[in-house]
């Protein structure tokens, strides 16, 4: 076999001799050579080949998950700003020389710490204007604390041996009261209050979240006012909570599937609000290629306690079978994957969120590849621990950020039908860490710069189901999904979008990765791959659904595994939202 020629050629012409003894020696064959030729067809093994769809890639592929972007939301409470400081001097006025402040009302921050804000001006002749500067120091060290209610002001006095008094109202919560008009019980609606209680000076982090924690449970849609309380110095705070949709869902159409399983898919989910009335949720999803795969999901998770953990389960199946160019392999197979997932909140506010979680995930994988009469039967374990938030801030005309990092301590078994555990040593333990960055920036009024940055490292060799993969729509768009599996990498892309006209977007892009296909080599083929594309694209979008068009082509040496299975440059998606 010449160097620049596939193995599955060789492969396909070894199946010509039509007796079933010739077909018979050729399993033999294979059979005691620990089926070692049939790892250069799968996903990952052999540079130079084509691939074939594997359970673990193929539902690797169908569930990867990218780091969100926040919500352009309006705060659910507007608190004003400390009110602006009067002129420096107010030299008609009577003036004082100033010997002492006496600061009165104050309990969250120690009198020691408002008094060295005042420290420079002890000794000083000051008039009114300059006095009442003083105060509004003290107010802003209360709003830069998170006290968002408070305020100082100079009372009513006479001053005597130049002390002066200025009192402080921090702004305590007196009724807290909730208006729930939504399906979730009471009880449930509560927890995420708390942490508020009437007395409690009011901060402003602790309010956000609390309202922020409300807001996102399923079904409902939270607002807090704030008024003016009976007593002097309180605030009411007043909670809405309306209700949200009982459903939400959509229904796509894309071109993003493998050729040898079907690359046009359809796929619909659902999520169910509030099923049980708890601020739960119920999600499905569905997916079906136009030829040979099938997939769906099922998941339930539910706040508890007042820190608003959220504890979920979730299953998903997925099937295949290989046609195509490859249909006489008979090459089939499903994977499942049993969830249990822990989600704890860590920040809300209105410009940061910022989440912990932990799952654990049971995968069962399984390959037949009928030709060769063989089963390979594969479990994985995985522990995975990670933390992911978005954030929005105001650099260079204002952007919005998307974060995720986990650690994976995992454990592959099976059957090893093929052999492949002496080649490849995927069995075992392993560990992973996955980073994913992403940022849109806006440039101006109708101009926007995307970039986004994955990474994988891994301490050992891994199967297919844990690989890192360069290419896709939301990778190298120049090439397949398949394109670029590796033990470990990166990618990176740059994106600049400019909103042409109401609901029109024209964009283009450069995308960029490099993967080493194996931690440990076990063959003499080159052992990474990098791979880079240059494109355009274009969406139109309206409140209920979306289009999104691109089209890549290769920069660079593209190498054979790149070229083996590289994809159609262009990428097609519809979406409508219900």
């Amino acid at each position: 076999m010449s160097a620049g020629q596939p193995f599955i050629s060789h492969v396909a012409s070894a199946r010509a001799p039509a007796t079933p003894t010739g077909t018979r020696a050729l399993r033999d064959a294979l059979r005691r050579t620990g089926y070692v030729a049939i790892a250069w067809l799968l996903p990952g093994f052999g540079l130079a080949h084509a691939q074939v769809p594997s359970a673990g890639q193929s539902i690797r592929d169908i569930e990867a998950v990218r780091p969100s972007l926040p919500a352009a939301t309006r705060p659910d409470i507007d608190i004003a700003p400390a009110a602006p400081a009067p002129a420096a001097e107010d030299v008609a006025g009577p003036r004082v020389v100033v010997r002492a402040f006496v600061i009165e009302g104050n309990t969250a921050i120690p009198t020691a710490r408002l008094e060295t804000l005042l420290a420079d001006l002890v000794g000083r002749e000051l008039g009114f204007g300059e006095l009442q500067q003083a105060a509004n120091r003290i107010t802003t060290r209360y709003r830069e604390r998170g006290y968002v209610l408070a305020r100082a002001y100079l009372p009513r006095q006479d001053v005597d041996d130049g002390v002066v008094r200025i009192a402080v109202v921090e702004g305590r919560y007196g009724k807290i009261e909730l208006h729930n008009r939504t399906r979730v019980f009471d009880r449930a609606l509560r927890q995420p209050l708390a942490a508020l209680h009437p007395g409690d000076v009011a901060q402003g982090a602790s309010l956000e979240r609390s309202l922020m924690l409300l807001d996102d449970m399923a079904g409902v849609d939270a607002k807090g006012t704030l008024r003016a309380g009976a007593e002097p110095g309180t605030t009411d705070l007043v909670i809405d909570a309306e209700r949200g949709p009982l459903a939400a869902g959509s229904l796509e159409f894309d071109n993003f599937g493998d050729p040898l399983t079907g690359r046009y898919r359809a796929t619909g989910s659902v999520d169910v609000n509030s099923p049980l009335r708890l601020g739960d949720r119920f999600s499905m999803r569905g997916l079906t290629s136009n030829t040979n795969q099938r997939y769906y999901r099922a998941a339930y998770q539910v706040p508890v306690g007042p820190a608003s953990t959220r504890i979920g389960v979730a299953y998903s199946d997925m099937y295949y079978r290989v046609g195509g160019s490859m249909k006489y392999l008979r090459s089939h197979g499903n994977a499942d994957v049993r969830s249990v997932f822990v989600t704890q909140p860590l920040m809300r506010g209105r410009r940061t969120r910022l989440d912990a979680q932990f799952t654990y995930d049971n995968k069962h994988l399984r390959d037949i590849y009928g030709y060769f009469d063989t089963d390979n039967d594969k479990a994985v374990d995985l522990w995975t621990i990670g933390v992911s938030g978005n954030s929005q801030d105001g650099v260079g005309g204002g952007g919005r950020n998307g974060f995720s990092a986990t650690i994976g301590i995992g454990r592959l078994r099976g059957n090893d039908a093929l052999g492949w555990n002496d080649l490849t040593h995927t069995q075992g333990h392993f560990a992973k860490l996955n980073v994913n960055a992403l940022r849109l920036q806006a440039l101006g009024a109708r101009l926007q710069l995307y970039t986004q940055f994955s990474a994988q490292l891994s301490s050992r060799n891994l199967d297919s189901s844990e690989k890192f993969s360069l290419g896709g729509p939301y990778g190298v768009r120049a090439y397949a999904l398949s394109a670029g599996n590796g033990d470990q990498g990166w990618q990176a892309s740059a994106e600049l979008r400019y909103f042409a006209a109401p609901h029109w977007q024209f964009s283009t892009f450069v995308d960029t990765g490099r993967v080493q296909l194996s931690k440990q080599p076990w063959a003499r083929e080159r052992n990474t791959v990098q791979l880079s594309s240059l494109g355009v694209g274009a969406s139109w979008f309206g409140e209920r659904h979306q289009i999104n068009l691109s089209a890549a082509l290769p920069l660079g040496p593209a190498y054979a595994v790149a070229s083996a299975t590289r994809s159609p440059t262009v990428w097609i998606q519809a979406a409508q939202y219900f």
